[in-house]
């Protein structure tokens, strides 16, 4: 009697640990001025950007990322603090993003998802409370300048995972 008693606590514990894993594939767009607005801006060749520190004092870092596969399942965030890249020596990237959302425990918007090429030749910023994953170099690795607020990474970083979420991994399609 025990043993029946427990067979089917044991079948419905199975059953909600379940999770199936979906892919989401994301086609690479040309990073425009509107295509790239819900994100961020586009900085000209001479243009002027203003940049929204929350008060903070400027952060100014030299960030280097290493090729790797075209998928991720982690998404992050700046609630703070606006950030400006400049890509360095004209390195071709992808960068994957999904709409800004300030609310604190808010997860991103993974059907609102869009992945853009940079040219390596101008600078963009992302909005405030964008997410984000780190760029996918298109050769051995890229290097940008990275302008935000001090203490961004230590003080204001909200990474959420898109497996636990949303059951989600996301590929990049060139």
């Amino acid at each position: 009697m025990t043993v029946a008693a427990t067979a089917p606590a044991r079948e419905r514990k199975y059953k909600t640990a379940e999770k199936l894993i979906h892919n989401i594939c994301l086609t690479v767009l040309p990073m425009t001025s509107d295509s790239f607005a819900p994100y961020g801006e586009i900085i000209g060749e001479r243009g002027n950007v203003d940049i929204d520190l929350d008060g903070g004092n400027v952060n100014l870092v030299t960030q280097t990322v290493e090729s790797r596969p075209l998928s991720f399942d982690f998404l992050g965030r700046h609630q703070r603090t606006e950030q400006v890249f400049v890509p360095i020596g004209g390195t071709k990237s992808i960068i994957a993003v999904a709409p800004p959302s300030s609310q604190n425990n808010a997860l991103p918007d993974v059907k609102k998802m869009a992945a853009f090429l940079i040219d390596g030749t101008r600078a963009f910023k992302l909005h405030r409370g964008t997410w984000h994953a780190s760029a996918f170099p298109l050769d051995e690795y890229a290097t940008f300048l990275v302008l935000d607020r001090e203490g961004t990474l230590e003080e204001d970083f909200d990474l959420r995972d898109l497996k636990t979420s949303f059951g989600v991994v996301v590929n990049i399609q060139q």
